[in-house]
């Protein structure tokens, strides 16, 4: 789950990576690192949240972070007898991705 989540995360990013000149050195490293799938659990979990807030800093305007199918990796970690690892990541990715709605616009 962990890889197929880094490796999901790396080509979002790549989509994205015009914003790597703005940043500082620090933030280019943890963008790089997710970019190459070696992130540690740190840099992984807040991905979503910095990803928001490079885009809006480099277009000085709120992105929209939309959600598909969210229950769809905990179902299968269900399954397959890791739902407590798997809800634990997911909780600490999405929890910080709804927490700093100031870089992104929430739509239904």
């Amino acid at each position: 789950m962990r890889a197929t989540f880094c490796k999901k995360l790396a080509e979002l990013y790549e989509v994205y990576e015009y914003v790597r000149e703005k940043l500082n050195e620090r933030r280019k490293n943890n963008f790089d690192q997710i970019c190459s799938c070696t992130s540690q659990y740190e840099v992984t979990k807040d991905a979503l949240v910095d990803l928001s807030k490079h885009l809006k800093d480099y277009h000085k305007s709120k992105c929209i972070v939309l959600v598909d199918e969210y229950d769809h990796p905990l179902d299968i970690a269900y399954r397959y007898n890791y739902y407590e690892e798997a809800r634990g990541f997911f909780a600490s990715l999405f929890g910080a991705l709804l927490k700093v709605s100031t870089y992104f616009r929430l739509s239904s």
